[in-house]
C-alpha cells in the first residue's frame, strides 16, 4: 500500500497538469447578423429597408440598411445584443427581434401587405 501512494500521487499530478494545459481557448468570433428579407416565405427582396435598433434608452445601436441583390443585410457587433428589426418595401412591412450570439446568426423576416398588421409582427 505504501508503494502505491507515490504512484497515485504522480498520476494525480500528471492528470492535473494535463487538464490545466488543455484549458478552453477564448472564443474570439464576432457577433454577426444576417437579416434575410423575403415575401411569401420564399421570394428574396432586394432594396428593402432594414432598421435595426436596441429597444433601450441611450443605445448606440440604431442602423438603417438596404438589402443587397440576395435580399440580405449584414451587420457585425462587438458584444452580444438584443435587437428589434423593422423592414419594409413599398406597401409591405414586417417586424421581428433577435438575440445576436457569438458567431454567425441569420434571421428571416417575411414581408406582408401593410394593411395586414395582425400578421406581420408590427
Amino acid at each position: 500500500m505504501k508503494r502505491l501512494l507515490p504512484v497515485i500521487g504522480a498520476l494525480l499530478l500528471i492528470l492535473g497538469v494535463a487538464l490545466s494545459s488543455t484549458s478552453c481557448e477564448k472564443d474570439t468570433r464576432k457577433y454577426e447578423l444576417t437579416v434575410v428579407i423575403t415575401t411569401y416565405d420564399t421570394v428574396k427582396v432586394q432594396n428593402a429597408t432594414v432598421h435595426l435598433f436596441a429597444p433601450v434608452s441611450n443605445s448606440f445601436v440604431d442602423y438603417w440598411y438596404t438589402t443587397d441583390e440576395k435580399g440580405e443585410a449584414k451587420f457585425s457587433f462587438d458584444n452580444k445584443v438584443i435587437l428589434e428589426i423593422e423592414a419594409g418595401k413599398g406597401s409591405f412591412q414586417a417586424c421581428g427581434f433577435v438575440e445576436v450570439e457569438r458567431g454567425e446568426n441569420k434571421i428571416y423576416i417575411d414581408l406582408k401587405p401593410f394593411q395586414d398588421s395582425a400578421h406581420n409582427g408590427c
